[in-house]
């Protein structure tokens, strides 16, 4: 109990006991308000003229987009907004955004619906009144502080000794001057307390206004839980086809190895030339085994993909693939290994019903990087038709939600089909 009474004081006073925190918290609070108001002129101004181009146009059809631009730069000014506010909340705010899958039409529906989307522009139409009362709250608190302080430093000088009024009295001799400055000196922690203050009750503010509801914090939780199961089912399910691979093919071929060996070592000396051809059916089935095994680990982990990339990982496999690929990659380093795992398996599902299911003469496979998100095109020009909910596609599906990844696929008959998957990645 005495150990943990010691640890509250402690952490109580980090004023008295860290003053270097205590100033270094005191700047930052300063450019948080200070920046408030170009930002909420920034803002305002943008959002404002956006949003009326965009409602006015709405009839035509440039309306849209221009609404769907601006919702996007909206979205880019909430991002610094969240960061800014970690000047003075220690870290970012957190966002939750509806993930936007499927066609044109269902991203706009996605991004109209989701509460984010209208709280960002909440903040930003709010962000230019606080701006202001931030702004002038920062600026006249040092200023009258530290224009008192230095008005000794003013008196001498001024021309001729002019006389400074500061309403309760006039600055015409050195004594007045440096009253003055004792003055400031004493509003000088009031001037900090009133910055303090005001920054930590804009930083609570923007907290409410752009960080997530306690409502989306549940349906977070629920898809977390969703990908979650889903990503135990998917690792059951590879392991039941890791256990049927072993049993169906490598473990039956070492069966009949077993058996050709001790048939093979029966007939030595009545049958020599009959053992040597078991010897040699028995190498066979061996190099077979092997050849199984190997395929299997590379099912499981390509070596490749962890000794080379993922880019060189991907090109072997198209290589291996039957069907003529081109590949394009553009990742500028390695990503993490659960990131690169899951985009191989991908484009290695994408191209096995390439090559099973849509009778292609050729695909093309794009992974790049952008803005923070692993991006994967798999296309082939098959006739098309392949079924978003089969087993393989389900699988992939389950393997990226568990990443916070998501696939969409468009596969019209005839073709052509255009697997699309984005996942996140460290930048």
């Amino acid at each position: 109990m005495a150990q943990s009474t010691a640890t509250a004081d402690h952490q109580g006073m980090p004023l008295v006991q860290r003053p270097g925190a205590l100033l270094r918290q005191l700047a930052l609070d300063t450019v948080y308000l200070v920046l408030a108001l170009p930002m909420g002129i920034l803002t305002f101004t943008w959002v404002v003229t956006g949003w009326s181009i965009g409602l006015a146009l709405l009839i035509t059809f440039i309306g849209l987009p221009i609404l769907m631009i601006t919702v996007y730069s909206s979205r880019w000014l909430a991002w610094i907004e969240r960061r800014r506010a970690a000047l003075v909340l220690g870290e970012p705010i957190a966002d939750v955004y509806k993930a936007s899958t499927g066609g044109f039409f269902n991203r706009v529906r996605t991004m109209f619906s989701d509460p984010s989307t209208w709280k960002d522009l909440a903040w930003h139409l709010l962000l230019l009144p606080v701006g202001i009362a931030d702004f002038t709250i920062a600026v006249t608190a040092w200023s009258a502080s530290f224009g008192l302080i230095s008005m000794p430093a003013w008196w001498w000088a001024l021309p001729e000794n002019d006389p400074t009024d500061l309403g309760l009295f006039q600055v015409d001799s050195w004594g007045y001057a440096f009253l003055a400055m004792a003055i400031g000196i004493l509003l000088l922690p009031l001037a900090a307390a009133l910055v303090r203050g005001t920054a930590a009750a804009s930083g609570a503010l923007s907290r409410v206004v752009l960080g997530p509801s306690r409502r989306q914090l549940e349906q977070r939780v629920e898809v977390l839980a969703q990908t979650r199961a889903g990503a135990v089912d998917a690792a059951a399910a590879e392991l039941q086809r890791i256990e049927r691979d072993l049993h169906d093919g490598a473990q039956a071929r070492l069966v009949a190895l077993a058996l050709d060996l001790g048939m093979a070592e029966e007939r030595f000396d009545r049958d020599p030339e009959g053992a040597r051809e078991l010897v040699e059916k028995a190498r066979g089935e061996a190099r077979l085994a092997m050849g199984e095994l190997r395929d299997l680990a590379r099912g499981i982990r390509p070596a490749l993909l962890s000794e080379r990339g993922l880019g060189e990982a991907i090109g072997a496999l198209a290589a291996r693939t039957s069907l003529p690929t081109n590949v394009e990659v553009d990742l500028d380093g390695r990503l993490p290994a659960p990131v690169e795992l899951a985009a191989y398996f991908t484009v290695a599902e994408a191209l096995t019903n390439a090559v099973k299911h849509s009778r292609a003469r050729s695909a093309k496979v794009r992974l790049w990087r952008e803005n923070g998100r692993l991006r994967i095109e798999v296309r082939d020009d098959g006739l098309g038709g392949a079924n978003p909910n089969g087993h393989g596609l389900d699988g992939l599906h389950k393997r990226l939600a568990a990443l916070d990844g998501t696939l969409a696929i468009a596969s019209p008959v005839g073709g052509p089909t255009v697997l699309y998957a984005e996942v996140p990645c460290a930048s």
